[in-house]
């Protein structure tokens, strides 16, 4: 879980933070440390195809910098600035770009373009082709998400509650759009998804909005979670992770609030569930995957919300946001472990040790291809290998 913004200030998010990821005192050393691994004969394998170290991510600042695949590249990029394309499948390196800046968000890529953020909220658009230098922007606030690309523009997303579409060509600033922050939130926000002209994005008030790429006009807004309990803590309803398009449905959760299905076109909702999340949900096989925040995961029927099975063998285990990957559900954990689970039962069915630091960033899906990124840098393609 990322750590907590509050308006008065970093040392009292930090303070809050601790509050909130410390237990009871009361409570035993077993409840507070992750769970040890279970044995289990497994029946799959995930295989390195190439990896490379791409460098350091800053964990501690919450920088989420998730790779992007676009034109056959996979662009990486670290918190010092390198940004780097490998080969999709090879993992030749195409070409490099330092921009000597600390980077907290990105990589957005598409229509050509590959684009990163640092922590000034200064937006830099890259050449996909040869990693050239072709526009920056600079926004008003952080941004720790990667940008949206789509519908001719690029969409930033800040984590003072602001919404802003570029001109993908040029960077100008074609409209904005400002909400209102709760007193207390986590650190990080959901990176919008452009999906039918449609800019889909989850807010730090629990509130999931849909705006029309061209001029930023709201389309349609839906709650999906409403803070409860008297206590600030108790109140924070974050949607940190990204939002799931699959055809005309849209998956979303929140933290200490639900995960649900909306109407992509209006955003009616077709089903809600509690639960509690900083990460994205994934969906394949009938089936919406969750990491929930105490590290059990669950599964939920795509298409009345049913829970399907619930996995708590992971617990503390800070676990990423699952991924769908060639019929198998995959997250990974903080001591850098890739778990495997059938995605009809919730059993482990493979484990790989790909690092020894955490897996926190969103995993990315191509094909037959599964694309990991550690905070230490590490880069790895993997595939799955049944026996």
């Amino acid at each position: 879980m990322g750590f907590l913004n509050r308006a008065v200030g970093r040392t009292a998010a930090v303070a809050l933070a601790v509050a909130l990821g410390a237990c009871a005192s009361n409570e035993s050393k077993e409840d507070v440390e992750p769970v040890d691994l279970v044995d289990f004969a497994p029946s799959v394998q995930l295989r390195e195809v190439w990896s490379a170290d791409v460098g350091s991510i800053d964990e501690k600042r919450y920088a989420m910098l998730q790779p992007g695949l676009a034109d056959g590249k996979l662009i990486a990029a670290s918190s010092d600035g390198e940004v780097t394309a490998f080969d999709r499948s090879s993992g030749r390196p195409q070409w490099e770009t330092d921009l000597d800046i600390e980077l907290s968000g990105g990589v957005g890529v598409g229509l050509g373009i590959a684009v990163v953020v640092d922590y000034r909220g200064r937006a830099v658009a890259l050449d996909l082709r040869n990693g050239a230098q072709l526009w920056t922007y600079q926004v008003s606030g952080e941004v720790v998400s990667a940008p949206a690309i789509g519908s001719s523009v690029v969409v930033l997303q800040t984590v003072d509650g602001k919404l802003v579409g570029l001109d993908a060509s040029s960077g100008e600033e074609l409209w904005s759009q400002t909400t209102t922050l709760p007193v207390l939130t986590l650190r990080g926000t959901a990176a919008p998804v452009i999906s039918g002209g449609l800019v889909i994005a989850g807010l730090d008030n629990g509130k999931l909005v849909a705006l029309d790429a061209r001029d930023g006009i709201t389309r349609w807004e839906q709650r999906v979670a409403i803070p409860q309990g008297s206590a600030e803590l108790e109140r924070v309803v974050d949607i940190d992770g990204s939002p799931v398009v699959r055809g005309d449905l849209v998956f979303a959760a929140s933290y200490q609030g639900r995960v649900v299905a909306l109407s992509k076109e209006n955003g009616r909702g077709l089903w809600a569930r509690d639960a509690s999340t900083n990460h994205s949900v994934a969906v394949g096989g009938g089936h919406v995957y969750l990491s929930g925040a105490s590290g059990s995961v669950y599964a939920y029927n795509v298409g009345a919300g049913q829970i399907a099975w619930s996995n708590n063998e992971l617990l503390r285990r800070e676990l990423s946001g699952p991924a769908y990957f060639q019929d198998v559900v995959i997250v990974g954990d903080l001591e850098g472990y890739l778990h495997v689970l059938d995605p009809s039962s919730g059993q482990f069915i493979g484990r790989e040790e790909v690092d020894n630091d955490s897996i926190r960033i969103p995993m990315l899906v191509d094909g037959d291809l599964l694309f990991v990124l550690s905070d230490d840098g590490k880069l790895v393609a993997l595939t799955l290998a049944r026996s």
